[in-house]
């Protein structure tokens, strides 16, 4: 496998090139299910019916995701990454990685399942590129503080329990001026307030029956072993499916999802209140949100849709160049001198005044 790592051992250490076992604590049972999930289905393998690890199988995937994400590349901006060192938390099965590279990156991908891993690895040999490949977890990475230029994350951090922690670890492995991109489920949507929230709740009651499955399937595109399985867990404990939490995490990425989080533009602001700057995005729009008529709309009218009510909600962020000493444990917000004066700085006597004492302000 040494063909498929960067060379530099000053950009990566040989001791961090490559872990194929869990040397980290997964702290919580709920991450050890998350964990088992995507070991079994990592992230748009079911999407080709390819065999798996072969060129078929890549490509595959690739044309499927960048069709039904059309704006992904362009939001990521890979040209810009030329030179970084880049970290991907969650890569799934490569189709970003590949990218990073190709474009000059330095790629580090992490991943808290050896599935996603390996899968990533093979495209990797595949294709001749170089990267590294670590197996950890998000809320715990196991790379030193300034360690990355640029941080990716698509569709990963909303799945492990304590998403802000996970986020004030991109903060600390970013270097100083240092970008994240980040997409997480958007609470605010369609998807959530209506399909899941009503259409799916109902949904439960049809799938009682054989007929209500075929019925769905015909509705919502799901593939019968899906639905089956939505079949059975309503069986098991009707009322705790319907309940918003279990809707969720089922109607996600999978039945036996065992959990998803949705977030706000707001709370994403409170996540990110390290960051120098931070800018948020909607995207994406499901056909399949309108029964009959989603499939047939114009491509314009569903953009539309994507960015008032689209299901994710995207950050882009970057690191300050210079960290405010002694106030990393507050909330930045925007103050004016006078007031960091009289917050932060010593209340000098009048006799003190009087000395001539000087103080220093500086911007980060």
């Amino acid at each position: 496998m040494a063909e498929s790592l960067l060379t530099s051992s000053a950009l990566f250490p040989v001791s961090e090139q490559r872990v194929d076992s869990p040397s980290f604590p997964l702290s919580s049972n709920i991450k050890r299910q998350v964990q088992r999930f995507w070991q079994k289905s990592p992230c748009d393998s079911w999407f080709t019916n390819e065999p798996r690890g072969t060129v078929a199988f890549y490509r595959s995937l690739d044309e499927h995701r960048y069709k039904v994400h059309p704006r992904l590349q362009s939001a990521i901006g890979f040209e810009k990454t030329r030179g970084l060192r880049v970290l991907e938390i969650g890569c799934g099965c490569g189709s970003e990685a590949e990218r990073f590279v190709r474009a000059g990156a330095y790629y580090t991908a992490v991943d808290l399942t050896n599935a996603a891993l390996s899968i990533t690895r093979r495209r990797f040999q595949l294709a001749n590129l170089k990267g590294r490949f670590v197996q950890g977890d998000a809320e715990n990475l196991p790379f030193p503080d300034g360690s990355f230029d640029f941080v990716y994350s698509h569709g990963v951090l909303h799945h492990t329990p304590d998403t802000p922690r996970a986020i004030r670890e991109v903060h600390r492995v970013l270097s100083p001026g240092g970008r994240a991109v980040v997409m997480l489920y958007y609470r605010d949507s369609f998807n959530y307030y209506v399909n899941l929230g009503i259409v799916r709740r109902l949904r439960a009651y049809l799938l009682r029956t054989a007929l209500g499955i075929k019925l769905s399937r015909a509705i919502f595109g799901e593939t019968e072993q899906d639905l089956r399985r939505h079949a059975e867990l309503i069986r098991g404990d009707p009322g705790s499916y319907v309940e918003m939490q279990n809707l969720l995490n089922r109607n996600t990425d999978g039945p036996d999802n065992p959990l998803s989080q949705v977030f706000s533009r707001a709370s994403a602001q409170r996540m990110f209140w390290q960051f120098k700057s931070l800018k948020t995005e909607i995207m994406f729009w499901n056909p399949n949100w309108l029964p009959g008529i989603g499939k047939v709309l114009p491509r314009s009218v569903e953009d539309r849709l994507a960015s008032h009510w689209g299901w994710h909600l995207w950050i882009y962020a970057q690191k300050r160049h210079r960290e405010f000493t002694g106030l990393n444990e507050i909330p930045y917000q925007s103050i004016s001198l006078s007031t960091a004066r009289r917050q932060f700085l010593p209340r000098l006597s009048s006799t003190e005044m009087a000395g001539g004492v000087r103080t220093t302000s500086t911007v980060g």
